[in-house]
């Protein structure tokens, strides 16, 4: 007698009529779920709120690597792993007891029947297998997860490592994220490169507060720049920022509170976030700024500047505080800009650079013209560019003509191929010959013309230097002339000095 039989004997038999109501209902539960548990295929998820998957890890096999390299290598994905916070990992020793038992060993566990008998005795959903080979002097990973239950796949990753194999450790770490699905932090990307040992920082846009949003968007750029030159850090990209804060549905600006910019930083992998705030109050500007750390939330630093006068200045002081925020001094040329004032101090610097002839015929060299304007010279720059544009319009006009009796010789070279008339071939032959000088009148021209163009091109870099500045030139606000006082004649004297050169 079926099961099916078997129930309807038992509900064909006299009862209360309540408790067989209740059984019915009972038995269809019990058919739904069934059913359900059958057709749902296994499907491997991170979300919040799903449940946290289980999963083991067999140590990978080593391919021209040793058994125990591979095995520490497996042994480092496993500990990063547990730090996703996305599965709930079983520990080796549970795996290799479970393998004791039946006679295995992990180095010998290589296929997936293997590895999904394993997986049914440990009681997880998911087995994560892999391979470590050396080719040459290229180390390959190559890592697999799939369901116990059903043998489907669920993700395969592939990795290619050129270096030392200590280097297959961070490839492992990055890895372990991959795997289940997710982004590798920012901490091990950049350790990746090599860069591990710089502090890894990201800036929030600065809240506008009497600014507009763009004002406050340009001020942190040059926040973030400064504090990218201080060379102490390393610096989340702003695109990498934004990306973060539109997955978590926030604008640019938005993400002002505390809690917000340690989530940000807790999904960017940064040890530290930057956050502040710029206002106006009348005439003077206000900085906000604090750094804190984004595993503890405590504040690092915090820094407040209130400035007055030109804008330009402000740029001046947030430049300056890219550095104090860090702990650091900020350089002597940030220091004397502040004092000095950024025009003053952009003069005296162009003045302290100094122009050179060499500076204009090697811009001149670059394009016609610069070098004319590079030494004030703008009327001679402008002439020398439009002296190469003619030249470029007939070089181009010249091409034309090449292009179109080059096409009107191979028309007419096909025509005379395929006539059989004897006057129209006799035609045909002239007209492809008087197509043919004609691409020889425009190819030379082309060429002469591109002489003239070269021509042209060097006697504007000639020009250039013969009207350069020169060098040690008399500042316009330095007088030739001075007052001097002779100790022999124990009198004051004009001296006068012009250049020779």
């Amino acid at each position: 007698m079926t099961k099916i039989e078997d129930i309807k004997c038992l509900l064909s038999k006299p009862s209360d009529d309540g408790a067989r109501e209740i059984f019915i209902s009972l038995i269809k539960s019990l058919f739904l779920f069934s059913t359900l548990f059958t057709i749902l295929p296994a499907q491997f998820t991170t979300e919040p709120g799903s449940g946290k998957p289980t999963v083991a890890i067999l140590d990978f096999e080593g391919r021209g690597v040793s058994q125990q390299e591979a095995q520490t290598l497996s042994e480092r994905m496993r500990t990063e792993i547990g730090n996703t916070k996305a599965v709930r990992l079983i520990e080796r020793k549970a795996v290799d007891k479970i393998m004791e038992e039946q006679g295995f060993q992990q180095a010998g566990c290589t296929t997936d029947e293997c590895a999904s008998e394993v997986g049914q005795l440990l009681g997880v959903q998911y087995m994560i297998s892999g391979a470590i080979g050396l080719m040459g002097k290229t180390y390959t990973i190559d890592a697999k997860m799939f369901s116990v239950e059903t043998g489907e796949t669920i993700q395969t990753k592939s990795v290619t490592h050129k270096g030392d194999i200590s280097g297959l450790l961070t490839e492992m770490e990055i890895l372990a994220w991959e795997i289940v699905g997710l982004e590798a932090p920012t901490r091990l990307k950049l350790k990746r490169t090599g860069e591990e040992a710089k502090t890894t920082v990201a800036v929030l846009d600065f809240e506008g507060r009497g600014i507009s949003i763009l004002e406050a968007q340009t001020l942190t750029d040059r926040f973030s720049s400064a504090m990218s030159g201080t060379k102490k850090v390393l610096m989340v990209e702003r695109g990498t920022m934004k990306d973060v804060l539109d997955e978590q549905g926030f604008e640019s600006g938005e993400c002002t509170s505390a809690e917000c910019a340690a989530e940000v930083g807790a999904m960017l992998g940064v040890e530290f976030m930057v956050s502040g705030a710029i206002g106006k109050l009348g005439d003077t500007y206000t900085i906000d700024v604090k750094m804190f750390s984004v595993a503890t939330g405590a504040a690092e630093n915090m820094q407040s500047v209130t400035y007055q006068g030109k804008v330009d200045g402000l740029i001046t002081e947030i430049e300056i505080l890219a550095w104090t925020i860090l702990g650091l001094d900020p350089p002597n040329s940030l220091v004397q800009k502040k004092r000095m004032g950024t025009s003053a101090f952009l003069a005296q610097q162009n003045q302290k650079a100094g122009k050179t002839k060499m500076g204009a015929m090697m811009r001149s060299l670059f394009f016609p013209g610069f070098g004319q304007f590079y030494s004030e010279k703008k009327l001679w720059g402008y002439g020398w560019i439009a002296a190469e544009a003619v030249v470029g319009g007939l070089i181009f006009m010249n091409y034309s003509n090449y292009k179109t009796a080059f096409d009107d010789y191979n028309n007419y070279q096909t025509l005379y191929t395929n006539e059989t008339d004897p006057a129209l071939i006799a035609q045909y032959k002239a007209q492809s010959q008087t197509s043919h000088n004609d691409m020889d009148n425009a190819n030379d021209a082309l060429k002469t013309m591109a002489g003239i163009a070269g021509a042209v091109w060097l006697a504007n870099a000639v020009h250039a230097y013969i009207v350069g500045p020169k060098p040690n030139q008399t500042a316009l606000n330095e007088m030739p002339i001075q007052l001097a006082y002779d100790k022999h004649t124990d009198q004051f004297q004009f001296s006068l000095s012009i250049p020779l050169d």
